[in-house]
């Protein structure tokens, strides 16, 4: 029997790429609109839903989720056990760790991060900013997709901006992730996203490029779910925020 994995659509470059590593129809994927982060309880509700639906041809539910601000918990399957990394958000899957986000974390706590899967299929302030005063040109029409999910509003360029001063006033930094999947274009957004943010919030935001891993997603997706780094929870049986301390 084969697995099926409900993915967040920013890991859609990295699993289709690590889906070639796995053997030939072992794996189908599910992807979910970035967006639904935003609001936990429709994450939890949506989730829920695409469980709910999933027949009796697979073994495992693998999500490829953290506990992403308690929008997992809740989560049950009755007729298949589910499999979900122990960790606070996709940001652990993309450095490859959990070790790792709590290093970057202590360098800088006031870090906001980027990678190839985040850029193209994400949201973020600076692109929210450029919809929401009609400069969508400025950004690769491949990157954009279902406007909706942006929420988007039109309104001048001054209240937009303080709507991001407002959201980001706190950060320091931006740290973008690099997989052996950054092209010249996604770091030419994130330098002209980082040059937005000090112009409008009068502080130097700094630029930082760091390696990642795909270590975690590989054990996620090649059946190695040691309890330490993995919640494994039989059927009938919900997750809690507890699995995750």
């Amino acid at each position: 029997m084969k697995n099926i994995a409900i993915v967040c659509d920013v890991m859609r470059g990295e699993l289709q790429n690590l889906k070639k590593e796995l053997p030939e129809d072992n794996l189908d994927l599910i992807f979910l609109e970035q967006h639904l982060h935003d609001k936990p309880n429709r994450m939890r509700d949506r989730l829920q839903e695409e469980i709910d639906k999933i027949d009796n041809k697979y073994e495992n539910i693998i999500l490829a989720y953290g506990l992403c601000s308690n929008g997992v918990v809740g989560l049950k399957s009755d007729k298949h056990k589910i499999i979900i990394p122990k960790i606070d958000d996709c940001i652990s899957l993309f450095l490859g760790s959990r070790e790792k986000y709590v290093e970057q974390f202590k360098k800088d706590p006031a870090t906001y991060y980027l990678c190839r899967g985040w850029i193209e299929y994400g949201s973020d302030p600076y692109r929210a900013y450029l919809l929401n005063t009609g400069q969508e040109d400025k950004i690769p029409a491949e990157w954009i997709g279902n406007k909706e999910r942006y929420g988007i509003r039109k309104v001048d360029q001054e209240t937009s901006k303080y709507l991001i001063v407002q959201m980001m006033r706190n950060y320091n930094r931006v740290l973008l992730i690099d997989n052996n999947d950054l092209e010249e274009k996604h770091r030419n957004y994130a330098r002209e996203m980082v040059d937005f943010l000090t112009r409008i919030l009068g502080k130097k935001i700094r630029l930082v490029e760091i390696k990642g891993s795909s270590r975690l997603l590989k054990k996620l997706f090649q059946n190695k779910w040691h309890e330490d780094e993995f919640i494994l929870k039989a059927r009938s049986e919900e997750i809690s925020q507890n699995d995750f301390m």
